[in-house]
């Protein structure tokens, strides 16, 4: 059996020229050996399962059903890893897009700069995480093991709200969505907590946030607003790591 050569990507796009142009530019790219091009979420379902590619470019605008939609009910059927990116001509599905786990936003019509930067972006995460499997995007079954100072816990990243660092204890404590919290072993760093997934970013020294809840960041404070039902939690970007979200965000 020949083994396969480069990364494999599924695009789905009701626009057939927009999409062959894509499949293009990807077939161009060294990092990419094969690239399958379908019209609609009904007739991509079943090579998805079969060839199941490293990347899904999925146009959000698609008769039938959405991008979103496809990735929500798809994704309990998976059972390997992938990377998202969305890609459409309406920014307004930007946060929907990291809510739900995308890896990354490509606006059309897209400069070719632009999609370099995405493939460089799969490739260079795709590296650093080989030694963390549960740092790809996985379906949502899929569960993560953190070691805390009395149990393992076995959940998944959604349940993830934010690592805060405690400095009296000199450690990481894990807030989840239902308000518990738990302290990691002492010697978890952040370099350990952000190899987890994609979606997480350190907005300061004390704290690494799921972006799947950040909806807005004010320009003058840099306090971070949460998604409900977490909006009335306090928590404030430092300027350094703002700065660094903002570039983060302009790749999306």
């Amino acid at each position: 059996m020949t083994a396969k050569k480069g990364l494999t990507a599924i695009i789905v796009d009701d626009n057939l020229a927009a999409a062959q142009t894509l499949a293009d530019d990807l077939r161009a790219a060294p990092e990419f050996g094969n690239v399958l091009t379908f019209t609609n979420y009904v007739e991509a379902t079943l090579p998805l399962l079969e060839v199941q590619p490293d990347v899904l470019f999925l146009d959000v605008e698609v008769p039938g059903k959405t991008g979103l939609e496809f990735l929500q009910s798809i994704r309990p059927r998976l059972n390997f890893t992938f990377k998202v990116v969305f890609y459409t001509a309406y920014t307004d599905y930007m946060i929907d897009a990291i809510r739900h786990s995308a890896f990354d936003f490509l606006l059309k019509p897209y400069k070719q700069s632009e999609l370099r930067t995405v493939i460089e972006r799969i490739v260079s995460a795709r590296n650093t995480v080989s030694h963390f499997p549960q740092g790809e995007l996985l379906p949502t079954t899929h569960k993560l093991a953190i070691q805390t100072v009395s149990e393992i816990l076995f959940i998944k990243m959604e349940q993830i709200l934010m690592f805060q660092y405690n400095g009296e204890q000199r450690s990481w404590q894990l807030l989840l969505t239902d308000n518990s919290c738990h302290t990691l072993k002492r010697g978890t760093s952040a370099t350990d907590l952000l190899a987890l997934h994609p979606i997480l970013a350190r907005i300061s020294n004390t704290c690494i946030l799921n972006l799947t809840y950040l909806t807005a960041v004010e320009n003058n404070t840099q306090r971070c607003r949460l998604a409900p039902p977490f909006g009335g939690m306090e928590v404030i970007a430092s300027r350094r790591y703002f700065a660094k979200l903002k570039e983060r965000f302009e790749l999306l």
